[in-house]
């Protein structure tokens, strides 16, 4: 299995650690695992590196299974399913702040934000043409005359 998990998603590296110990990796039921479960597996197990054991362990205690498991009091289990240890309080409620945060999440993005009503475009400028139509037909009574000033240019003197 070395080479096989080499680069696998944390799903696929948990689904190696629940057939391995099946009694503490249960993902349909998940109980609470012994804190430093890492070194147990470490010392029995040598073929996932150290990150890949990393990002297993922390897909598992990351699911809302996991974390609605974390009951003050209740027991923790080792590798083999046998009670390791106690959930501490500070462990508890700092599960159910996660499982809470994560609730208002989803409750914030399926809440659709309330609509702005569009605002009307603004109203174009008016086109030049009509200034450049005036400027044409001087004759007009309603016409515009503009004055435009030539520009002068002085040639040096070629010596």
């Amino acid at each position: 299995m070395l080479s096989c998990s080499r680069g696998k998603s944390p799903a696929q590296l948990f689904r190696y650690l629940s057939a391995k110990w099946p009694a503490a990796f249960n993902p349909k039921a998940p109980r609470p695992l012994k804190i430093g479960i890492h070194h147990d597996i470490r010392v029995l197990d040598g073929e996932l590196s150290d990150d890949e054991l990393r990002r297993a362990l922390l897909a598992y205690t990351k699911m809302a299974k996991y974390l609605a498991s974390l009951d003050a009091g209740a027991a923790r289990v080792n590798l083999d399913g046998k009670p390791a240890g106690v959930v501490s309080d500070a462990d508890a409620v700092t599960a159910k702040a996660l499982l809470c945060s994560r609730k208002d999440k989803q409750k914030g993005k399926q809440t659709p934000e309330p609509r702005v009503e569009p605002q009307a475009p603004p109203k174009p400028k008016p086109k030049r043409t009509a200034v450049f139509k005036a400027k044409n037909t001087a004759d007009s009574p309603t016409g515009i005359i503009v004055e435009t000033k030539r520009r002068r240019s002085f040639r040096k003197p070629m010596t």
